[in-house]
């Protein structure tokens, strides 16, 4: 269904962006608004009748009276306040699910303005997210989804059933940075025209930020969670829904694409209103194909010599590596060999895993296995997490099967994913069963 909606949202944008851009109207802030207009119809079109939500312009506000500057498009929930002889609003941070800024081209000048006018939103959200105004009864305010993308990214578990789990601070300051990515509003820089090669707009990002290195305001949550410049986008992996485990301690925390930017942009906004309102599988279609991101910022937390904060690395590519790159691959399960298949089906059956079990161990042993061979493949489905010797299953619906070659596969499969993989695999045998023996 998303590819779907994307692909009509794309015929329209080809539609009517001719239109606007050969239009003889010369006055900027009239210009401005026909951009934003077709913005805000693109995005009404995106999002599922019946929630009550709305696409709105106007200001971001805290309990305080704070306000950030004035934002193109707000896509919101609850009720705002009109401001007097306008057709602008005022909305508090927590009822915005999405803030869009909206620029007729986005290059070097026009990404600096952009990305410096979400940052009013990010202040304001800061402030209230980590101050003592937040409501800890809000619904939507559960770690589950934070809890979870740490454990995918780390291996980790950050929370148990007793509570919080003692981190050291690296850790503790990426789940943090998690869990705010969570509840602020997904911020969008929209450029309907900009930098004609992937290379130089991944070189503009690299350039603002080495001249802003250290600075307030440039640390992973500020960052907007997708940057579009025509053809070519820049995409947080924060778990909603991109995700990356860490390298080597570093969290590659950006990446370029060619990939449809407004098929991005659903994703983001739809697996929001995903975890706020549960539409369960028929969201996604078939859902197997995924998008091949090309890094190019990794962040990592730091603790040393009295100062905490974040480091960050740019990765450098040329333009032949970039073209020689996919943007999207072929979906595909986790293979597992027997000894991680049985244990995944303890954890499913909610049989409590301990890599110290005397029994698992002398199991494994007769078969000729070390449990820490195991354990490293088990945390690298990104099914499972450890906290010490202990095992725990992290996957909102774990997915086993052994299919008819007798390979044994594991998947998350809350959307259906894996069971529609199945069923495409088993085809494809059965058609090459047939190819041979037509020969």
């Amino acid at each position: 269904m998303i590819r779907t909606v994307a692909d009509l949202l794309s015929g329209i944008l080809r539609d009517e962006l001719p239109k606007l851009d050969s239009s003889p109207i010369k006055h900027a802030p009239t210009i401005g608004d026909m951009y934003e207009g077709l913005s805000s119809e693109l995005l009404h079109r995106a999002l599922p009748d019946g929630l009550g939500i709305q696409v709105v312009s106007g200001f971001a506000r805290d309990g305080r009276g704070r306000l950030s500057g004035q934002l193109d498009c707000m896509i919101v929930r609850g009720e705002g306040e009109q401001v007097r002889h306008t057709d602008s609003f005022v909305w508090h941070v927590k009822d915005i699910i999405a803030v869009i800024e909206v620029k007729k081209r986005l290059h070097s000048a026009e990404l600096r303005d952009a990305f410096a006018q979400l940052r009013t939103v990010s202040e304001i959200e800061h402030s209230y997210y980590q101050g003592d105004e937040e409501q800890s009864d809000d619904p939507d305010r559960s770690l589950e989804p934070s809890v979870r993308t740490f454990a995918e990214m780390t291996g980790l578990l950050a929370w148990d059933s007793q509570g919080p789990i003692a981190l050291p601070y690296e850790e503790e300051a990426l789940f943090h940075a998690l869990a705010l990515e969570q509840v602020s509003a997904i911020r969008v820089i929209l450029g309907m025209h900009g930098f004609k090669s992937e290379r130089a707009f991944r070189a503009s990002m690299i350039d603002y930020l080495e001249q802003n290195v250290g600075r307030a305001g440039f640390g992973p949550t500020y960052f907007p969670q997708l940057i579009i410049s025509g053809g070519y986008s820049l995409v947080k992996a924060n778990g909603r829904p991109f995700m990356a485990p860490l390298v080597n301690g570093w969290w590659p925390f950006y990446f370029s694409t060619p990939e449809n930017p407004l098929r991005l942009l659903l994703e983001f906004i739809w697996t929001r209103l995903d975890e706020m309102y549960g539409f369960g599988q028929q969201l996604w279609g078939e859902d197997l194909e995924t998008e091949v991101g090309r890094t190019l910022l990794s962040f990592r937390a730091m603790c040393g010599e009295g100062r905490k904060g974040w480091e960050v690395q740019a990765h450098q590519v040329d333009d032949e590596t970039l073209d020689g790159l996919p943007a999207t691959e072929q979906w595909s399960p986790e293979f597992i060999g027997l000894e991680e298949h049985v244990i995944l089906l303890m954890l499913c059956r909610g049989r409590e895993v301990r890599c110290d079990d005397p029994d698992i161990l002398s199991w494994l042993e007769s078969r000729g296995v070390a449990i820490d061979d195991v354990r490293d493949r088990l945390l690298g489905t990104r099914l499972v997490a450890s906290s010490g010797e202990r095992l725990k299953l992290i996957a909102k619906e774990c997915g086993l099967a052994m299919l008819p070659t007798g390979e044994y596969v594991a998947a998350e499969n809350s959307t259906g994913r894996l069971d529609r993989w199945i069923s495409r695999r088993i085809k494809g045998l059965r058609e090459d069963a047939s190819d041979e023996d037509r020969v």
